[in-house]
């Protein structure tokens, strides 16, 4: 094997390395867990938290929009839905919704 494809070998490996670390969040997002309360216009949504680290956050209500590959994949959120999602420290009034449990689903079966 000549010194190129090693070389492009190592490449790989670093690279699979790096994907493997878990990420985290950035330390100006707080994580929060909520149901959705009702659903607005343009994929908005009123989401009352119930589940955060900073105790001021919990039960109040946020005007929340999806985020990322919920936003690109069209993933429905109905109310009554769980959701997970973030809150930045700048704005607490708004949060960004990552992903959607189905809570819901399986109460009403």
């Amino acid at each position: 094997m000549g010194k190129v494809q090693e070389h492009k070998r190592a490449a790989k490996a670093r690279r699979q390395d790096d994907a493997g670390t878990s990420k985290k969040l950035a330390p100006d997002l707080i994580e929060i867990e909520g149901t959705v309360l009702e659903c607005l216009p343009n994929t908005m949504f009123r989401v009352q938290i119930t589940v955060a680290p900073v105790p001021q956050m919990i039960d109040r209500v946020l005007l929340g929009t999806l985020a990322g590959k919920m936003r690109l994949y069209r993933i429905r959120v109905l109310p009554g839905d769980g959701v997970k999602g973030y809150v930045s420290k700048y704005d607490l009034d708004k949060c960004k919704i990552t992903y959607r449990s189905a809570k819901k689903l399986l109460q009403s079966n």
